[in-house]
């Protein structure tokens, strides 16, 4: 169960002034107490907060979170290792892992990193973590959601202990949307690896990535790959297919994955498994796992050049 040394409180915020109104006491109280405190959000938002701050806000570390958050599965790992390195003192985050133009499959996943947030930070040391939402960009039914994972939400200038909190969500149950008719499947097992790498490869130059795009792109593809041939019952099925924006390239598998952080905690040099998933976050811009009833799927995102844009 959460300790109460983690406070992590959503802001739902209606405009400018409301977000630097509840922002700006959180970071001048870090400031006063001699907090480290850092600040992940977007673009529009760090620039409101550094033009408030003005001289002080060389006191405050601001990282922009359109590039960090990009795959909500690497913010994790970077508030663990802020935290780390303060070696047990109090800090204070601020953390906007939705900011509008996100999508829905981002959105989902971001729901989800903000739960397992709270697994993540459930022992000591304390800090705390304001989580804003502009109340603008996003439907009800979003912003009601934000309940779910953050012990606290304020809105309109009321902050209240939130009854939807929920203890032990399982982050990989659901389903993920559906695919295409024009997806590409394909059987594998240990001996079909290299024709997974061939495959992902081709898929890839279709699409117009890069080649270092594309070969990004096929190392995370073998690592689920051999992942499915090891854990998932010796062998798996792969699925191919490309939208407008994105590339998408999808595991299926008899596996089972039971560690709620699988992916999102970097792996130590003596640990057994854990590295393809912790690669495959750092190599594509989504991953999505779902895993229930002895079977796993992990799909792949990767953005792919807007043709005539």
């Amino acid at each position: 169960m959460t300790q109460p040394g983690f406070q992590h409180r959503a802001l739902i915020y209606a405009d400018s002034d409301d977000f630097l109104a509840a922002a700006m006491p959180f970071l001048r109280g870090a400031l006063e107490c001699g907090e480290p405190a850092l600040v992940a959000v977007s673009r529009a938002n760090t620039a409101l907060l550094e033009g408030e701050l003005a001289a002080d806000a060389g006191a405050v570390r601001f990282v922009e979170m359109e590039k960090l958050g990009r795959n909500p599965a690497r913010i994790i790992p970077f508030w663990r290792q802020f935290v780390d390195e303060n070696e047990g003192r109090p800090v204070r985050g601020i953390g906007e892992p939705v900011w509008p133009g996100r999508g829905a499959a981002e959105i989902d996943e971001c729901e989800r990193h903000e739960s397992l947030l709270n697994v993540a930070f459930s022992t000591p040391p304390a800090w705390s973590l304001l989580c804003p939402y502009d109340g603008r960009a996003f439907s009800d039914e979003v912003l009601e959601r934000v309940a779910h994972s953050h012990r606290a939400v304020s809105r309109d200038g009321v902050s209240v202990p939130s009854a939807e909190y929920a203890v032990g969500k399982d982050c990989f149950a659901g389903e993920l949307s559906q695919r295409p008719a024009s997806a590409v499947a394909f059987g594998f097992d240990r001996d079909e690896l290299a024709d997974v790498r061939s495959r992902v490869g081709r898929a890839a130059e279709r699409a117009g990535l890069s080649a270092a795009g594309a070969f990004d792109l096929v190392v995370a593809a073998n690592e689920l790959a051999a992942n499915s041939v090891m854990h998932g019952g010796g062998a798996g099925t792969m699925r191919t297919w490309a939208e407008v924006s994105r590339l998408l390239v999808e595991f299926e598998d008899l596996g089972s994955i039971e560690e709620p952080l699988v992916g999102r905690l970097k792996p130590c040099l003596t640990q057994e498994g854990g590295r393809g998933l912790w690669l495959a976050n750092q190599l594509c811009d989504l991953v999505q796992i779902r895993s229930s009833g002895g079977r796993t799927t992990i799909r792949l995102h990767v953005s792919r050049p807007m043709v005539g844009v």
